[in-house]
């Protein structure tokens, strides 16, 4: 709900500044909540959090000046290197319980300690983002039955909008420390109400952590009732030399201020920052992702892009033009009638600002997505498929006439450049770095050009269809190309072709890879697929859009969220 930008402060020294979002500083509660943030860091003090600067919660903008700590939150360092070893684990634990002891003993609960709220700093880990922490004894934050956190990292008695107090931020560090060994959380699920589900009445999934004595403390801080889960001092205690013990409902809530002032154990960096890793498991999968199914007109989407801030998606649909706030699930339509009535395929620029199409009178249409206007008409003789360039100054053009071309046009310059393809492209795509431009030919076979030269960099044959799909890595390295013959996803190199993997009985008429290349998502009208490339593993599966042709697929800036569309107009959002 704020921004977070590094700055300096008159001396020189780095610092965070965080302001909140014009949307939310109109919210007088919302306002109270930061000014609760801001008091509870003030209280809690630097070494365990990231030291008040300066904060101003009445500002016509409310902003919040810490001290900057340089290193990736956990959530990061499990994405880019996957599960932390054991020992690790351990010494994270140690810090994060000294921490919350400290949190305690002020008289707070935190409320949301979960990976993206603990900093790896190099002197050890640091526990922020107080905004919905309150005194121990208060009875609600706002009204009653609110809940307010990240529903992956909730005690039970948070979800059910019980009365919370230490014993739940140990439920939630139990949940973290699962997640550093493991690189997901144990109460993973597709959707919300499932996760709520497993967090209430199921046990925890503790599959793969080995190491008997962390097994047993995470075990135990994910005990259903807080009354026999461990005290903060004992899950230090635990971490470090055993295991904890049960104790008394009251040393529960209150054993924490005990350990404030412990012994700290830092987190060594070297384990922590990319390629500090002591084992060679290989990276793990991004975590099970929640969904969000967006309002719609039923519109028929053939094309999704993102804002470069993240927060809003644009879809393009017959006759229609889409576009979601991310933050509060609505969406805008505006709605598009002139004689041009466009039609696919189309395809959006990267930031979302520019769609192609087709048109009916046969030429390509470039509209501007805010006010709906085609901006520019060229002729193309029908179009068949469009791919935009990275930097939304070329578009790649497959014409509907028999020449078996395929063409890049500047719509700066109005130049073109032709790119013999020998077949009927059925898909395009530009590598995300904007040097390489591949097709999936109407047979199977893939080509990859120099998009500066057009010069033939790579060559494969594999059995396709109409319908194939295509997608490139972040680095442009590796091209991922659906075979709708065979009923599969093949991973090449870009370079020469050559195969480097396959998802067998994985149908895909869409496909997008994550920014770290390490995830790719692949959508039929069947079923949503997310697969690991390097363990080569579909890590999760949700229903489909139901129709047979049209889909589109695409992620989020940052890596963290992508989307989905399709013919039935139903658009879902999936967070990590």
């Amino acid at each position: 709900m704020g921004e977070v930008f590094r700055g300096v402060s008159p001396s020189g020294r780095a610092v965070a500044v965080k302001i909140v979002r014009a949307e939310y500083a109109a919210d007088p509660e919302f306002r109270r909540r930061f000014a609760r943030e801001i008091e509870a860091a003030r209280r809690v003090g630097g070494f365990h959090t990231a030291q008040v600067v300066d904060a101003d919660p009445d500002a016509a903008s409310p902003w919040l000046v810490t001290a900057y700590i340089p290193g990736p939150s956990l959530r990061q360092v499990v994405l880019r290197q996957g599960p932390l070893a054991p020992d690790a684990v351990r010494e994270l634990g140690a810090g994060l319980a000294e921490g919350l002891a400290a949190i305690h003993a002020c008289g707070l609960v935190h409320r949301d300690l979960k990976p993206g709220n603990v900093i790896m700093g190099p002197d050890g880990p640091r526990i922020i983002d107080f905004g919905i922490a309150r005194a121990a004894d208060a009875t609600a934050l706002t009204s009653t039955g609110a809940v307010v956190g990240t529903f992956s990292f909730m005690s039970p008695e948070q979800v059910r909008a019980d009365a919370t107090g230490p014993a739940s931020d140990v439920f939630s560090l139990g949940c973290v420390l699962a997640y550093a060994a493991l690189g997901r959380g144990p109460f993973d699920a597709p959707t919300i109400p499932a996760i709520v589900r497993r967090i209430v009445a199921t046990p925890p999934d503790l599959a793969g952590l080995a190491d008997p004595g962390l097994r047993d403390v995470v075990g135990r801080c994910l005990e259903k009732d807080p009354r026999r889960r461990p005290s903060v001092p004992d899950v230090l205690t635990g971490l470090t030399t055993g295991v904890p013990r049960r104790v008394p409902r009251r040393a529960v809530l209150f054993g924490g201020a005990g350990a404030a002032a412990a012994a700290a154990v830092a987190v060594p960096a070297a384990l922590l920052w990319p390629g500090g890793r002591r084992n060679n498991a290989p990276k793990t999968p991004l975590t099970v992702p929640t969904v969000v199914t967006l309002p719609s007109t039923e519109t028929t989407m053939y094309a999704l892009a993102y804002a470069p801030d993240g927060r809003t998606l644009v879809g393009a649909g017959y006759g229609s033009l889409l576009r979601w706030d991310l933050a509060t699930a609505r969406v805008s339509t505006r709605e598009v009638d002139d004689d041009a009535t466009y039609k696919a395929p189309m395809a959006l620029s990267p930031d979302g600002r520019v769609l192609a199409t087709g048109g009916e009178d046969g030429n390509l249409h470039l509209r501007d997505t805010g006010t709906g206007q085609i901006t520019r008409k060229v002729p193309a003789r029908g179009v068949t498929v469009l791919a935009f360039a990275p930097d939304g100054r070329s578009l790649a053009v497959g014409p509907g006439d028999a020449r078996h071309e395929l063409w890049v046009w500047n719509t700066v310059t109005g130049r073109q450049k032709v790119m013999t393809s020998g077949g009927n492209a059925v898909a395009v795509a530009f590598s995300p770095d904007g040097k390489r431009l591949g097709g999936r030919l109407t047979y199977g076979e893939l080509r990859v050009w120099d998009a500066a030269d057009g010069s033939r960099t790579a060559d494969a044959s594999s059995r396709g269809d109409f319908q194939d799909c295509l997608a490139f890595s972040r680095d442009g390295e590796t091209v991922a190309i659906s075979n709708g013959y065979e009923g599969s996803v093949e991973v090449r190199s870009a370079s020469d072709g050559r195969l480097r993997a396959t998802f067998r009985g994985v149908r895909a008429r869409a496909l997008a890879f994550s920014p770290d290349g390490d995830t790719l998502v692949g959508v039929d009208e069947e079923k949503v697929r997310v697969l690991h490339v390097p363990t080569r593993r579909v890590t999760a599966t949700f229903p489909g859009d139901g129709d047979d042709y049209h889909q589109a697929v695409v992620f989020a800036p940052d890596g963290q969220s992508f989307a989905t569309a399709g013919g039935s107009g139903t658009t879902r959002f999936y967070r990590f």
